[in-house]
């Protein structure tokens, strides 16, 4: 006799997601994804910036992979610096 066991589903913002750990993995792709384009960086120059394979990089944004706290730290880090340099220069064109 074979049981089968239900694997629970959470809904949030109107999709369905298999667990939380895939509703992490996509609000994490998402957030980094939103961050590097507002900062107008390429994954490959956040890879650099980071220290990281730009692999590593398009994996994340694309919600495939399981990165580590430092791997996600070490991203924000370069797309907060960048981003910083990016605001201070679109003040002085204005």
């Amino acid at each position: 006799m074979t049981t089968s066991m239900r694997v629970p589903r959470i809904r949030v913002a109107g999709r369905w997601y298999a667990d939380a750990i895939a509703y992490a993995r996509v609000s994490i792709a998402k957030g980094l994804r939103r961050q590097r384009l507002e900062a107008g960086l390429t994954q490959a120059e956040v890879a650099r910036r980071a220290g990281i394979r730009s692999e590593t990089v398009s994996r994340l944004e694309n919600g495939r992979g399981n990165p580590t706290v430092a791997t996600v730290s070490k991203i924000v880090r370069a797309i907060e610096r960048a981003g910083g340099r990016a605001r201070r220069e679109r003040a002085r064109t204005r």
